[in-house]
């Protein structure tokens, strides 16, 4: 699962099938002799895909006057037990700085702190002799949809000069609730904004992290995208 993820359309889901297959496991053990195939579900391997911590740039302007750059960092990690079934548990760690005036970055002009956890599923045909090649059909076809059972974040205002100075709680509770995961395109101002935090941070410390595009949507229909990269050498 290192490779990167910059494509669109039929590019994405080649690259999606390919990352997988590079994190499979081997179908010949090295000691025992030789064993069938592991098998999945189409459900398994989009829930491996996405398994892993993810960040997003950002810039804090203090009190001060100083300017400090940041990371708002996500994660997902398998939760088998939750809702009944194969799920990710998604965990929004929100941005700590001290004396903040207000943070954003290249896309938004004010950037929130957010903090919680829900629960996703990816809804399929669970056909654990087709996993692989379902996976790639529906990757194909355009952005993956993780579906939201269970969760909610805690929304509030990032700095002394914060546009939202009430907290508010979003609810990941079904319905319509999801996170659309897609490929950043090139020129986009997802790209832009990786683009130049891998100028400032350094191409080497990231260089087979993924990237996409998150769509996250609420149970009352809120929205916002999260432009993830993964943090594979973010810290030593």
């Amino acid at each position: 699962m290192q490779r990167r993820i910059q494509r669109r359309a039929r590019g994405f889901g080649a690259a999606l099938a390919c990352a997988w297959l590079a994190a499979a496991p081997l179908a010949r053990a090295q000691d025992d002799g030789y064993r069938p195939p592991v098998k999945a579900t189409e459900s398994d391997v989009a829930l491996l895909f996405l398994a892993g911590r993810y960040a997003m740039p950002i810039t804090c302007k203090k009190t001060d006057g100083s300017v400090v750059e940041l990371e708002e960092s996500i994660s997902f990690k398998a939760a088998p037990d939750a809702g009944g079934g194969k799920s990710l548990k998604v965990t929004f760690f929100g941005v700590d700085v001290a004396d903040a005036a207000y943070c954003y970055n290249l896309v938004e002009r004010r950037l929130p702190d957010r903090r919680g956890t829900m629960f996703v599923h990816f809804r399929s045909h669970n056909r654990e002799d087709l996993g692989l090649s379902d996976f790639r059909r529906t990757a194909a076809r355009g952005p993956l949809t993780y579906w939201a059972h269970r969760g909610e974040l805690v929304v509030r205002g990032l700095g002394s000069d914060s546009e939202q100075p009430a907290a508010r709680v979003l609810a990941f509770d079904g319905g319509e609730a999801k996170i659309l995961v897609d490929a950043i395109a090139p020129g986009t101002d997802g790209a832009k904004l990786l683009a130049d935090y891998e100028a400032r941070a350094g191409s080497a410390r990231n260089a087979e992290g993924r990237r996409f595009s998150m769509r996250f949507s609420a149970t009352d229909g809120t929205s916002f995208t999260f432009y993830a990269v993964e943090a594979l050498r973010m810290r030593k």
